[in-house]
């Protein structure tokens, strides 16, 4: 029997049923039905990853994206994209933008999106996440499997390496030498994790076409041992060029087992799940996205770096540094210093500061001064910003002079197809068109000296 599946989206409130005779969500009335055990165990992942608010009658998603089993119940949370109640409309479209901007985020192994072989409709995101993991590493591993010498210790007939002198005593069986050997093998502790992992995950999915990648792959790795791996052994595994290509997978292997209650003896799962802050994924995103291309996105002779450390804000009485300050992205050009930060955060379109936070512009004044920046932004997603705006940091230089720095308030459509390649290219298009704004061209003073010569305060 399939496990049902409730699609939530973040910051929505839900109405909750509990006790109830079963687990199962009514979308018609956007109703949870969960039984005491199901939520006694998601109360459970809550102390430690607080991702609901769960009231007495309702239940709410918070700022955490991905998907929870627990019970007889899968739920999936995913991130509001759309404006005025149109998220409900494009789960298909959200689903795809997630795994999208999971893509470019180094903690999981989903690289390629083969968007055309994915239902979003109908599988759910564990499956389709469980399934982009198996055809990745299928692709992979049947090209190369990671072979290491293991230490072994056996009785030969011919000398192998060293003789274990001490135990080398029989006179009666003299013909028999103890040895201490190494031998290359593919049965390591990178592919036991991975094989482990993949039989695990072969339990839990119910989609026919990814239950055959697992199980191809547990037959790929057939001389592979099949044993517990537990964390603290996927911590010893070290990566270096011959097996880099295989540290997401073995990552994802690791948030895998870290959040389930699987193992080899259980009959069915209990509890997994998989849950990523969305403030976070959508910084990876955007600083991923501008670092791969940055001369698209500012120009000629720009370097990007992300979470770059640039100083720290105090310093204690005996010299120590403290508060440090490492902006999201730092722009290097030859004509100065840019700082963006991203918010994954609704504003206020109505506010007269656009929703901005007092704290954030305070942490963007100490950026700017800190990095003696030429220009700044604060970059949100579209779901709530109604216009863009400007504002200017003011800084009086030891000559009496004052520098005018901008702060742009902007925000980025996350509403295209991402992995539609023509959405994805007006994607770029859009971000471009924003970065722009903060960049000077080669022929030109750029947009924002232009602005801070017909600025009133220049004048004073």
């Amino acid at each position: 029997m399939a496990t049902p599946t409730a699609t939530l989206f973040e910051f929505v409130t839900y109405a909750l049923i509990s006790p109830a005779d079963g687990d199962y969500y009514s979308e018609i009335s956007k109703t949870l039905h969960l039984t005491d055990e199901t939520l006694n165990e998601l109360e459970s992942i809550n102390k430690t990853k607080k991702f609901l608010e769960i009231g007495r009658k309702t239940i709410k998603p918070l700022n955490f994206i991905g998907v929870v089993k627990a019970g007889a119940i899968t739920i999936q949370i995913f991130p509001k994209l759309f404006k005025d109640g149109q998220y409900e409309k494009h789960k298909g479209v959200a689903a795809k933008n997630l795994l999208k901007m999971l893509s470019y985020s180094e903690r999981l192994s989903i690289k390629e999106i083969d968007s055309a072989g994915l239902n979003t409709e109908e599988l759910d995101f564990f499956e389709i996440f469980i399934y982009l993991f198996a055809k990745n590493l299928n692709e992979l591993i049947k090209s190369t499997q990671r072979k290491e010498y293991i230490k072994n210790s056996d009785e030969l007939r011919f000398i192998r390496e060293r003789i274990d002198i001490r135990r080398y005593i029989n006179p009666a069986r003299l013909h028999i030498i103890p040895c201490n050997y190494h031998e290359l093998s593919v049965d390591n502790r990178q592919n036991r994790t991975l094989k482990y992992t993949c039989y695990l995950m072969s339990r839990m999915v119910q989609n026919i076409e990814t239950f055959r990648l697992l199980r191809s792959l547990t037959t790929i790795m057939d001389s592979v041992t099949l044993s517990p791996v537990s964390l603290a052994d996927i911590d010893k595994i070290s990566f270096s060029r011959l097996n880099q290509k295989f540290e997401p997978f073995i990552k994802t292997c690791r948030i895998f087992l870290s959040n389930s209650t699987l193992t080899l003896q259980a009959s069915e799962v209990e509890t997994f799940s998989l849950l990523i802050p969305m403030e976070t994924l959508f910084e990876e995103f955007i600083a991923e996205v501008l670092k791969e291309d940055s001369e698209y996105f500012f120009g000629l002779n720009s370097s990007i770096f992300l979470q770059k450390n640039i100083g720290t804000l105090a310093n204690r009485e005996d010299g120590s540094n403290i508060f440090r300050l490492k902006p999201d992205i730092v722009v290097k050009k030859d004509t100065g210093v840019i700082i963006i930060d991203t918010k994954y955060k609704s504003l206020d379109g109505e506010d007269n500061k656009s929703g901005v936070v007092q704290s954030d512009m305070y942490q963007m004044y100490a950026y700017v001064s800190k990095a003696n920046a030429v220009g700044s932004m604060l970059l949100y997603p579209d779901i709530e910003l109604r216009k863009p705006d400007n504002f200017y940091f003011t800084f009086n230089e030891r000559e009496g002079n004052k520098q005018i720095v901008p702060l742009y308030i902007r925000s980025i459509k996350l509403t295209y197809d991402l992995t539609d390649d023509a959405d994805w290219r007006k994607f770029r298009e859009e971000l471009r068109n924003i970065t722009r704004s903060l960049t000077i061209d080669d022929n030109s003073e750029g947009v924002f000296m232009e602005q801070q010569r017909n600025h009133p305060l220049i004048s004073t």
